[in-house]
């Protein structure tokens, strides 16, 4: 069907940080199998500097919400193959009159709907997300180079803060309430690292998540640091010096994967089945396996069963004991 005279190819993944970040490995692989083909990529213009510095990217078209509008400009690009990673009702109808054939990224809602409804498991495997987006492209006869995700900083960023080279990554943020380590939890887990090793604690978030993260920084004291609001590529500079990152199921999780910064990340509603846990040796997950899970498929700000015993029963010495040989 697909042969090496492909020329363009546009790849539709609008959104979060997370599921860009891991669309990394597929960008790459496809730059390896067409070395010279454009390779353009659709998303939402906040997370264009997650890909900004790219260099398999050729050009980066930046979603504003038009669907119509976008969709006569896609068509009239006449890509030679659309690959559709996001797989959702506003890709659909970006993509509708594209006038090229679409390979679709395999979702598995159905598994999914039947694990948190019924607690029925139809997955024979679990594949992470990012090589599911690899499968998206055999057809082309794309392979895996093994090498993971990737995140290309730009560095000429100009970021003033100050750290030193000893310092652990906290990220206690999430969208959904019940995807948190309890803030008491972070700021016991500072205590104990504070304790034994000279390190400074970088508290990282989004603009949103600025006070939150204040709190956690008081209560920690004078050797945290509160880096809410930078942006994606500053964050990145950071985190890069960070010899470790606890955090939730975040997107900022991934970009340290990419980053080969290691990850202790704490997994509560949600299953390895999903796709979504960190997949370098260097990381870890800590989950209970309790009969409530998953609860759902992307978390919820209440707990379903009123206990939180998934986040609660994850214990600040059970991770300080299993990660301190690494700090």
């Amino acid at each position: 069907m697909y042969n090496n005279l492909i020329v363009k190819i546009l790849i539709v993944r609008l959104s979060s940080i997370g599921d860009i970040i891991l669309s990394t490995p597929l960008i790459r692989c496809l730059r390896n199998k067409f070395p010279d083909a454009q390779i353009d990529f659709i998303l939402k213009k906040e997370y264009s500097e997650l890909l900004s510095r790219n260099p398999y990217i050729s050009n980066l078209i930046l979603y504003d919400g038009r669907v119509f509008e976008f969709s006569k400009r896609l068509k009239s690009e006449k890509y030679d193959v659309i690959i559709d990673i996001h797989r959702n009702f506003r890709s659909f109808l970006l993509l509708l009159f594209a006038g090229t054939k679409v390979l679709k990224y395999k979702n598995f809602a159905l598994k999914r709907f039947f694990l948190v409804e019924f607690g029925i498991n139809l997955y024979k495997e679990n594949i992470p997300v990012s090589r599911r987006y690899l499968d998206t492209v055999r057809p082309l006869g794309v392979l895996d180079d093994n090498k993971g995700l990737d995140f290309f900083i730009d560095e000429k960023v100009n970021n003033k803060t100050n750290i030193s080279g000893n310092c652990i990554g906290f990220c206690p943020v999430s969208v959904w309430k019940t995807k948190r380590w309890s803030e008491e939890y972070f700021v016991k887990l500072a205590g104990k690292i504070l304790e034994t090793y000279n390190h400074e604690i970088m508290l990282f978030g989004g603009k949103n998540d600025f006070q939150y993260c204040e709190n956690i920084k008081n209560k920690i004291g004078n050797k945290a640091k509160n880096l809410c609001g930078l942006s994606f590529q500053e964050s990145a500079l950071l985190l890069r010096k960070c010899k470790y990152l606890f955090t939730n199921d975040t997107g900022l999780m991934h970009v340290a994967e990419a980053l080969k910064v290691p990850v202790a990340a704490f997994f509560g509603p949600t299953v390895k089945e999903f796709g979504f846990y960190p997949d370098i040796k260097t990381s870890y997950v800590f989950s209970k396996n309790l009969s409530c899970k998953p609860c759902s498929t992307k978390g919820s700000n209440i707990c379903s069963v009123a206990d939180f015993k998934c986040m609660k029963n994850i214990s600040v010495e059970e991770v300080f004991l299993h990660c301190a040989a690494s700090l």
